[in-house]
């Protein structure tokens, strides 16, 4: 496995340089960008690691970042810092798969407990996906969509109860199963790795 990184995104210098010395002095392998643009244009799902991400930049949002790296079909966990945060943004972070939420000023040791938490959540991940290298590479091609689909799927759910749990039409639900198949080249939901979820 190749050495994972914390990508750490956020427009204020001085909170950049902070984190990449606690990362520094932690031992950890980071690098540092102060616009998400930038970073979005470097992301590639082969990335390993964790991204520390300030929620509000004026460009992009943190929240806006993570939906876009959600899009690319990213895993890798998110740490959201903030100095204005709020319960509402937080549980939408936090619904989109964020792992933690720290608000500035926040405890340096509880930023680098939660990045080792990270790292290992990511590396856990890519253990299992392991398993068969190649399905692994077309699982993450997946977006969370249709991940929760392919599980519900391989669950022997129809398209009539998945479009009933997750608030979507059966021709969504019908849709996202034909990437599903198309991502995976699969020609059956019998063929779902279903220990790979």
């Amino acid at each position: 496995m190749s050495k994972q990184t914390v990508y750490i995104v956020d427009d204020e210098r001085r909170s950049l340089d902070l984190i990449k010395v606690l990362t520094d002095s932690a031992g950890l392998n980071s690098e540092i960008f102060s616009n998400p643009l930038e970073f979005i244009e470097s992301f590639r799902l082969t990335h390993k690691g964790c991204i520390v991400l300030d929620i509000n930049m004026p460009e992009m949002s943190g929240l806006e970042l993570q939906k876009e790296l959600n899009k690319k079909g990213s895993t890798l966990p998110i740490i959201f810092i903030t100095g204005y945060g709020n319960v509402n943004i937080a549980v939408d972070a936090m619904k989109a798969g964020a792992i933690d939420f720290l608000e500035k000023p926040y405890d340096g040791d509880a930023l680098i407990e939660s990045i080792h938490f990270a790292l290992e959540k990511n590396k856990n991940a890519e253990s299992e996906l392991s398993i068969d290298d190649s399905m692994g590479k077309r699982l993450l091609s997946l977006t969370p969509r249709e991940h929760e689909v392919m599980s519900m799927l391989a669950k022997s759910l129809s398209n009539k109860e998945i479009a009933r749990l997750l608030n979507i039409s059966p021709r969504t639900v019908e849709v996202h199963r034909q990437h599903i198949m198309n991502k995976l080249k699969i020609k059956s939901v019998l063929e779902l790795p279903q220990d790979l979820m």
